[in-house]
């Protein structure tokens, strides 16, 4: 299938796939007599593979960890899961973060609900002296 077949098929736009290329997460396809890219229907495979690790949260980098974790056949299970365990570990981190900035943020709300509408906005003061 050409490039732009591939990308259709995968719901991805071609110059996503040809970074992908480029950074070696797909391989670089033959190309056909007139020049075009053919790629194999694996290639439509792996595109999915990556686009779902995306978007349970890998990085392409991390992508490219398991690749070359699913490409060697000394390969345990183990090594893969050490890596997911430390993406819910960095999500964790994440979300206490965001835990922090909402309770931050409803408490600069709640200064805010006391004043009249005359009154200076304690949240413009609070953010202009604690920076």
């Amino acid at each position: 299938m050409t490039i732009g077949q591939l990308a259709k098929a995968v719901h991805l736009n071609t110059q996503t796939i040809r970074y992908y290329e480029r950074i070696g997460l797909i391989d670089k396809p033959d190309t056909n007599e007139a020049g075009y890219r053919i790629y194999p229907e694996k290639a439509a495979d792996v595109l999915r593979f990556i686009k779902h690790a995306k978007v349970i949260g890998f990085s392409l980098k991390q992508i490219s960890e398991i690749f070359s974790l699913d490409n060697n056949k000394y390969n345990t299970c183990s090594n893969v899961k050490k890596l997911a365990e430390e993406k819910v570990y960095e999500i964790d981190k994440k979300l206490n973060s965001l835990k922090l900035m909402r309770k931050e943020l409803l408490n600069l709300i709640s200064l805010c609900e006391e004043k009249t509408d005359s009154q200076k906005c304690p949240i413009l003061d609070i953010l202009k002296f604690e920076s």
